[in-house]
């Protein structure tokens, strides 16, 4: 690898100028270059193990549908968990976590009576940064990485506690990655940029701007990938994060020419 790609990757040149300005100060400044050819080594280690032990198998696998949540009741159970119990594929379970709510989510998703359905509220709240940016970058990360070790099924589906899946959201990436034998798939989502102003988001190669968390399907063999709560320091969302320190690890991953749910523009929380 040339060092200008070490500072530069695929994933920055199609930025604007002064994201990809920021996006490497931060990484030269808090020693991101250092790490990463050590973490890429011991990825790629972790999942030769996880790929020889286990083996992807089940035709019908259970699926594990991540929702990390704060204070977005309403949202959560009248949009969101919703568009899951719709699915055309029914073997799923849902795991909520909360990031220390303190409205009236358990209650409302009580009610929903559903036992595929399960809610755990943290006890505190995650610490995050300070700066708005930093923030939105790293928000919801604990709850996250909570619900993914809570998770028991042989894929996982991660979506966000105001967004919705399309009806065969399921079905449709998990019949990709069984039929073509990959370990994560994602595909094309609406998002909204502005109310009621939609545009489609989603391409191939794995890109950053270019994927939605919600898009995704990935197997339970890379749980060991966790989302970095330290990742703002690189200029980098957590999503992003974890999807690229994927695709250099050497996961498969393929890419479905498909709208697969709908990515709201946020929301204010309710922090009452």
């Amino acid at each position: 690898m040339k060092i200008f790609d070490v500072f530069e990757p695929d994933y920055l040149k199609t930025q604007p100028q002064y994201l990809k300005t920021r996006m490497i100060w931060k990484k030269l400044i808090n020693g991101y270059y250092f790490r990463i050819s050590a973490e890429r080594r011991k990825n790629k280690e972790i999942l030769r193990k996880a790929r020889h032990k286990n083996k992807i198998k089940d035709a019908e696998p259970l699926v594990s549908v991540l929702i990390p949540t704060y204070n977005r009741a309403n949202l959560l159970t009248k949009r969101t968990i919703p568009s899951i119990l719709s699915q055309t594929y029914q073997k799923f379970e849902i795991i909520i976590v909360g990031d220390n709510c303190t409205d009236d989510t358990e209650n409302l998703i009580s009610k929903i009576n559903d036992k595929r359905i399960s809610f755990y509220n943290l006890p505190e709240r995650g610490k995050y940064p300070e700066k708005q940016l930093d923030r939105w970058s790293v928000a919801g990360t604990v709850p996250a990485n909570k619900a993914i070790e809570l998770s028991s099924g042989e894929w996982i589906a991660p979506l966000d506690d105001d967004d919705e899946f399309s009806e065969d959201h399921l079905e449709t990436l998990l019949k990709f990655a069984l039929d073509n034998n990959y370990e994560m798939v994602y595909g094309k989502v609406k998002r909204e940029i502005k109310p009621g102003i939609w545009l489609e988001l989603g391409s191939y190669p794995l890109r950053w701007g270019e994927i939605s968390r919600m898009a995704a399907l990935y197997h339970s063999n890379l749980k060991f990938f966790k989302y970095d709560i330290e990742s703002w320091k690189y200029g980098e969302p957590g999503d992003w994060n974890m999807w690229r320190r994927m695709k250099e690890a050497g996961v498969k991953i393929g890419f479905v020419d498909k709208i697969v749910g709908n990515h709201y523009i946020e929301k204010a929380q309710n922090k009452s």
